[in-house]
């Protein structure tokens, strides 16, 4: 179930990138929506939001742009996801995986554009007023989504011991075990002798 959200927003990513190509001219005039949004079509090639566009790293004689370079970073971020949620992952809690699922779907939909366009198109505005919040597509949105889902698991998450977090059967185990220590502690206690004296003694 996972695979499946991750894999559906990762379509819908595609095919609303698809869609503004074809439909909007590149860095033309804003469609106004509703609530401060509009749509646009520009060109990225930094991270989310346009940030770290201008960006180069020399490895020898190879040399990454910042497109590359991001688009290679989301590839592992989305290779460790998928193992993490394929093998590790199986623990954590429901709304942890949807979490997970939705960076991956975010970290993955940018991934096909750099390494495939070389840029990554974005189409969202949201301006109020004085705020005017940066150009973003589906893929940004689930990176920002999917991390305050994250923030939200951990804090509903309690941390318990390991007694508690068991199965049934092994925190029975354990409580059977504490009772049986406490049992053996108070047999160690030497025997007090009643109360009154020695029983049967009494001077009349």
């Amino acid at each position: 179930m996972t695979f499946v959200l991750a894999s559906l927003l990762v379509a819908i990513d595609q095919l609303s990138k698809f869609w503004v190509v074809r439909s909007l001219p590149l860095n033309g005039s804003e469609i106004p929506l509703a609530l401060g949004f509009s749509l646009t079509h520009i060109r990225n090639s930094g991270a989310a939001f346009g940030i770290l566009r201008n960006i180069d790293l020399e490895l020898g004689p190879v040399t990454l742009d910042g497109t590359m370079l991001l688009g290679v970073l989301s590839a592992v971020v989305s290779l460790l996801l998928i193992v993490y949620l394929a093998f590790g992952g199986r623990g954590i809690q429901p709304l942890a995986r949807v979490a997970l699922a939705v960076i991956l779907a975010g970290a993955a939909g940018n991934m096909i554009d750099r390494l495939r366009l070389g840029y990554v198109t974005d189409f969202v505005h949201f301006r109020v007023s004085w705020f005017d919040f940066p150009v973003f597509n589906v893929a940004d949105a689930c990176v920002v989504i999917g991390a305050g889902l994250l923030i939200l698991a951990g804090v509903r998450g309690r941390p318990v011991s390991a007694a508690v977090t068991g199965d049934p059967p092994q925190r029975l185990v354990s409580q059977h075990a504490f009772r049986r220590s406490r049992l053996k502690r108070l047999e160690e206690f030497p025997e007090l002798p009643p109360l009154g004296g020695r029983s049967g003694n009494h001077e009349a």
